[in-house]
């Protein structure tokens, strides 16, 4: 029995909302709206366009920290980490953007960080809550056991944290300011430490959290990521005068996709370039579909490689849409530098786009590819199977937990990673063999609608909720604790 009436249970989320953890949030935040687990959410946010939390959480209760005055501060020249609400830091080191690697932030950045999420707590009430729910590990960690020391964390990691951590192990992609890399590492793990839970999608993230952190196995939790069954549903097939209509609004009259330092827009299509996705009499041609943020482990430049072989191969023709890419933010070389390098063609980028948008082109294309290299979960490799593409994936990370490539009922291809060869082998089959690959996506569909709804995934959260409150109300410290099993060993699905 949990002591208090009305249990309140606050969620933070450090970032402004842009990547799928964002998307995490939102859904579960819905899905546990029933009282008396309806999160009260702290967040950052952009004001104004892409990344604004008060429009991107709309419907929720929702109290937003605005970085907008730190961006204009960057855009004007100034150091954006060096005003009162300074901006978030990031998991990854990108240039030519605000948000700084966190290892690249010297001791007066991290306490500016931690009071301004300490001021920005402490004003929306004094009441503690029961629980806190905190994505990621940031300093709102140190900010919440500052005000509130008594409350249990959970920590509810989504996979950038560990990528960064591994990286400094081993002494990859690290900024260059390694002299606060020490400090860093300490406070991860000593807010990892003082979790009552750690939340991880996938038995890989699971894995890396043992070898990363210094948390026992017992309390770290896998809970994998839901999808909106209802928004991402197989539909009938889209006719070719629907999908000629979607791709000419999405690449001819409201352009999003952007060059380097280009900005939404900067890459345009005219009325011809549509002719791509048609075969010319009248049959649509069959579209491979990536969507996600540049980053060096998606592996887009692969990707692109591999449909530039296939293409000049001969054989039946397909068309790569590109939707995704924060503006202004990516890492190794841009796609488009990719495509003009390579001289692709029929490759074509939509820009970053909201999530109606993503159901749209999933309902107008054939398959999803993305070969990340241990893609932390992949909620919308999980999207595109709900909507009854089959998708293309590495053997790595967390789509071998949900993606079937038994001979018998496979819903999708797994690949080397790091192949083009396997990958072009996987685009030829899901391009040639439309049967096969209809007969799969039916199947990832039926999959996920099964075992992947938000409604079961909030089940699990409060289940983890009314488990850590009465854990605190009996010590108000951490017990040894039973070995938790997955969600995923419960749910009877690999993981």
């Amino acid at each position: 029995m949990l002591s208090p009436a009305d249990p309140r249970v606050v969620m933070g989320f450090y970032f402004s909302p842009r990547g799928g953890s964002a998307q995490v949030a939102r859904y579960l935040c819905r899905a546990l709206h029933d009282e008396p687990w309806a999160p009260t959410l702290f967040t950052g946010s952009l004001a104004g366009g892409i990344g604004d939390a008060a429009e991107f959480f709309c419907d929720l209760d929702t109290n937003v920290l605005d970085y907008s005055p730190a961006r204009a501060a960057w855009e004007q020249g100034a150091d954006p980490m060096n005003i009162d609400v300074p901006m978030h830091a990031s998991f990854e080191d990108k240039h030519g953007v605000p948000d700084r690697i966190f290892v690249a932030l010297d001791d007066l950045a991290y306490r500016r960080q931690v009071r301004s999420w300490t001021r920005f707590l402490a004003s929306k009430g004094t009441d503690p809550p029961d629980v806190l729910h905190l994505h990621h590990l940031t300093p709102i960690h140190e900010a919440a056991r500052r005000l509130w020391p008594r409350v249990p964390v959970i920590s509810h990691l989504h996979g950038t944290e560990l990528k960064m951590l591994e990286s400094v192990h081993t002494q990859t992609n690290v900024a260059p300011a390694s002299q606060w890399t020490t400090q860093w590492v300490s406070r991860f793990e000593r807010w990892a430490r003082d979790s009552a839970r750690i939340v991880v999608v996938s038995a890989t993230d699971a894995a890396a959290a043992r070898r990363l952190l210094p948390v026992e196995a017992q309390r770290i939790v896998t809970i994998a990521n839901g999808v909106d069954t209802g928004a991402f549903a197989p539909g009938p097939p889209a006719s070719s005068s629907a999908r000629r209509a979607l791709w000419s609004r999405l690449l001819v009259d409201d352009p999003q996709g952007w060059k380097p330092g280009g900005a939404p827009g900067s890459i345009r299509y005219d009325a011809s370039a549509l002719d791509a996705f048609n075969d010319g009499v009248g049959g649509p041609i069959p579209v491979i579909l990536y969507t996600g943020r540049f980053m060096k482990f998606k592996r887009l430049q692969l990707l692109i490689e591999a449909h530039h072989v296939r293409r000049t191969a001969g054989g039946p023709r397909s068309v790569l849409v590109i939707a995704g890419g924060y503006p202004g933010e990516w890492e190794g070389e841009h796609p488009f530098d990719t495509v003009e390098r390579l001289g692709a063609e029929d490759v074509f980028f939509v820009g970053w786009r909201g999530h109606d948008v993503l159901a749209e082109m999933l309902g107008c294309s054939d398959v999803f590819a993305a070969p990340s290299v241990d893609e932390p979960f992949g909620l919308v490799y999980l999207e595109a199977m709900a909507a009854g593409l089959p998708p293309i994936a590495t053997a790595t990370g967390g789509p071998v937990s949900f993606i079937n490539t038994d001979a018998e009922e496979p819903t999708g291809w797994l690949v080397a990673p790091d192949d083009v060869g396997a990958l072009t082998d996987a685009l030829t089959e899901a391009v040639v063999d439309a049967t096969g690959r209809r007969a799969r996506g039916r199947r990832a569909a039926r999959f996920v609608h099964a075992n992947y709804a938000w409604a079961s995934t909030a089940v699990h959260f409060a289940d983890l909720y009314r488990d850590v409150i009465a854990e605190s109300n009996a010590t108000n410290r951490m017990k040894p604790l039973r070995p938790t099993a997955s969600i995923g060993e419960r749910r009877g699905v690999r993981t």
